[in-house]
């Protein structure tokens, strides 16, 4: 299963998805704002077995690293 992430310009992430095989060019493309990006977490842990709403709402991109970050509460 993979699991990934489209995120705006700022870090902030969009949506979470987990399916069978990463969405094609034409889907990320209409799916990311300019300046926006996809990560894919498929083989990270913790993310592979966290629920994708725990990802959305408890994480932000590095935008340069193109990572994850703990939002700090």
């Amino acid at each position: 299963m993979i699991t990934f992430t489209i995120c705006n310009p700022d870090g902030t992430i969009i949506t979470v998805g987990r399916r069978e095989e990463l969405p094609g060019d034409i889907e990320i493309e209409m799916n990311t704002p300019e300046g926006g990006f996809m990560i894919d977490l498929t083989g990270q842990e913790p993310f592979d077995t966290m629920d994708i709403l725990d990802i959305h709402n408890g994480y932000k991109a590095d935008a340069k690293k193109k990572k994850l970050v703990k939002i700090k509460e």
